[in-house]
């Protein structure tokens, strides 16, 4: 159940990440109390069985704590690129080890502690992303992370022609560099935890600048694909800081909350 519901989460914020400007929010309310508020009996009471299972689940994540770092791409769990491990590294470094450390969640051990069936799994559907969500925390449990943040960056390149365009009508214009493209980046992520899937909270931010690429009219697949992977990675940098104000008072929210007698 929990599974099918954080991978819906990560398909629709993924919608929102494309409209949205960097963000975060923070969730540390109690399910218990949550359904509660309802009464177990009369009109107002929740009565279905899948709803009250999906709420019925309290925060749990203590600091310092495991915190694992997985990274979505085309549907399926992938190894944190160079370029953007350096924004996770960095982030963890201004944290300190009082909030804990952050572990990339192996694809291969992810792998190796699930058994799903990739049959009739296809990329960018809710059915794989189910598969993929359920595997993260699978692998994550193997790996004894506390909690994952699961993240997925997005690109969105155009191409306009520039001045030397006119010289298209020339054969030789074929070889020189006509064309602008012009790359967007977007990022989002969202922290789990791993043992009862509760959400802790949600992030979203885009690259600051567009790239931008100089291409052939004939070759201007590599181009694009170099755009878009620039600016996704700086929207990941940004997304890292939007993570740290998350964490941040996610500690201070939680800490409050137990404080108070609210939270357990």
């Amino acid at each position: 159940m929990h599974t099918k519901r954080f991978a819906k989460l990560v398909l629709v914020s993924g919608l929102v990440g494309l409209l949205a400007a960097c963000g975060h929010a923070v969730q540390t309310t109690s399910g218990s109390q949550y359904l509660a508020g309802y009464g177990a009996t009369g009109p107002a009471a929740v009565t279905d069985a899948e709803i009250v299972a999906a709420a019925n689940v309290e925060p749990q994540l203590r600091f310092p704590a495991r915190l694992g770092l997985a990274r979505i791409d085309r549907g399926g769990l992938t190894a944190v690129p160079a370029a953007e491990a350096e924004a996770w590294r960095a982030l963890a470094e201004r944290l300190g080890s009082g909030y804990g450390a952050f572990v990339p969640v192996s694809p291969l051990i992810a792998a190796l502690a699930s058994e799903a069936d990739a049959d009739g799994c296809r990329p960018h559907y809710d059915s794989c992303l189910a598969q993929v969500v359920k595997q993260v925390r699978l692998g994550a449990a193997r790996q004894h992370l506390d909690a994952v943040l699961i993240y997925e960056t997005f690109g969105k390149s155009s191409e306009s022609s520039n001045p030397l365009a006119v010289t298209k009508l020339a054969l030789i214009g074929f070889f020189l560099p006509t064309e602008n493209v012009k790359a967007e980046g977007f990022a989002q992520a969202v922290l789990v935890d791993v043992r009862n899937g509760y959400t802790y909270g949600t992030a979203s931010a885009v690259a600051e600048q567009p790239s931008h690429r100089l291409t052939t009219v004939g070759d201007s697949s590599d181009a694009h694909i170099a755009a878009r992977a620039e600016a996704e990675v700086r929207a990941v940098a940004n997304l890292a800081s939007e993570v740290e104000a998350m964490v941040r008072e996610l500690r201070l929210a939680l800490a409050e909350g137990r404080a108070a007698g609210s939270l357990p």
